[in-house]
């Protein structure tokens, strides 16, 4: 029996149309699950962050404020944590990167002081008074020589120092870690460094907290790694 050509087109079209049906369907139940997740992700993200800020405590220091806004909320000390724990092909990876870590944080804050002390002067003192005799006083003369010693300075507290000797792998990690570091501690000192007396604490207590942390990851593979160790066949 053969089937007719506009039967055989009117059969194609409603297929055609059937599918089209279909990928709507589809379509919409993607946009929905889609949609749904967004909301599911946004309610987890709220949730966390809440927690989070409930668990913050309260100092009597502005510094100490500052640091525990650092360390609690944000990814700061997650972002820190799991890119030590990913050096587990040896420990010296790990020094590596703790050095690298607190070498660069030390600059950072070197950096700070020496911005802070020049805009500091440049309030008290614009320009260096200086008498000539046939036009008096040059109100625009500057210490050129002080001032370039100081711009190298601050040029050597910007980069990323890579430090002699140590592990390449660990100071690789630490440079990329470092980049998603930066902007926190540089918001933190916002307001910490307004003042001399907290932006002292701030920084002494930055580099003992981040020290710390380290020890205390650095423990806890060793033991990981002892349980291993004792837990293997003979």
């Amino acid at each position: 029996m053969k089937i007719k050509r506009k039967e055989f087109l009117s059969e194609i079209k409603e297929e055609m149309e059937l599918r089209k049906t279909v990928r709507l369907a589809i379509n919409r139940l993607e946009s929905k699950r889609l949609q749904e997740e967004q909301t599911l992700r946004q309610i987890i993200r709220r949730l966390i962050t809440e927690a989070k800020t409930s668990k913050i405590k309260v100092h009597d220091t502005t510094a100490g404020n500052e640091l525990e806004r650092l360390f609690s909320m944000g990814s700061f000390l997650s972002d820190l944590e799991t890119d030590y724990h990913a050096l587990r092909t040896s420990p010296e990876q790990r020094k590596s990167f703790a050095a690298h870590i607190l070498h660069a944080t030390k600059s950072l804050l070197e950096r700070d002081r020496l911005n802070r002390r020049e805009d500091d002067e440049y309030e008290r003192e614009e320009t260096t008074l200086k008498t000539s005799p046939d036009k008096g006083f040059d109100l625009n003369v500057v210490d050129r020589e002080g001032a370039t010693e100081e711009q190298k300075q601050r040029e050597q507290t910007e980069k990323f120092v890579l430090i002699s000797g140590m592990d390449e792998a660990g100071a690789s990690a630490a440079e990329r870690t470092w980049k998603r570091l930066e902007p926190g501690i540089l918001s933190a000192l916002q307001v910490a460094g307004k003042s001399p007396q907290d932006r002292a604490q701030f920084a002494e207590y930055l580099i003992i907290n981040l020290t710390d942390y380290f020890n205390q990851w650095e423990k806890a593979i060793s033991s990981i790694e002892t349980r291993r160790s004792e837990a293997a066949p003979l």
